[in-house]
């Protein structure tokens, strides 16, 4: 079972600890970390959820992300996910931060995201998925993950405020 320590609507540890899924039901705001990867062609990686994730299974989205658990720091958890989920072993300075995006649009899915930036030059194929939440990667070049956005591609999760941010900061800092 998983734990997650809950914050308040300023993102403040509140000292209470929650088991994931009842900070969910009970619509309680905790943190997530958001890793997207960029490789020096300026594509972003994006993952394809497991068609067994709970929610939505087969969907393009972030590339890596999860939730951070009771006790760790967020770097912590980003460094976590990325190993559980893409095999990869980071240290904190490889992981540049963009924002933390607030998500109040689901009551069910009160967060504080912190989005990251890793530069990774792996190939699709040597990613490894280790805890099967995911079924396959693949880099995307940066204008036409705009692009996908702007026309909401079928299948593609839709992180508007996320991916404003992200572009901005890719424009800002890399291009």
């Amino acid at each position: 079972m998983e734990y997650v320590d809950i914050v308040d609507e300023y993102n403040n540890l509140t000292g209470e600890i929650k088991e994931k899924q009842k900070a969910h039901d009970d619509g309680n705001f905790h943190r997530t970390a958001h890793i997207w990867i960029i490789n020096n062609k300026n594509e972003l990686l994006l993952q394809r959820r497991s068609a067994t994730k709970r929610t939505h299974p087969n969907c393009l989205d972030i590339s890596s992300a999860g939730h951070i658990r009771s006790g760790e720091t967020v770097l912590q958890g980003a460094i976590r996910e990325l190993k559980e989920e893409l095999g990869l072993e980071v240290n904190e300075k490889d992981l540049k931060f963009i924002s933390i995006i607030k998500n109040i649009k689901n009551p069910k899915n009160m967060e504080f995201g912190y989005v990251f930036l890793l530069k990774c030059n792996n190939k699709e194929n040597e990613f490894v998925f280790e805890d099967g939440e995911v079924s396959e990667v693949k880099f995307v070049d940066f204008e036409k993950l705009e692009k996908m956005v702007e026309e909401k591609a079928d299948g593609l999760l839709l992180h508007y405020e996320e991916y404003n941010k992200l572009f901005e900061y890719i424009r800002n800092n890399i291009i």
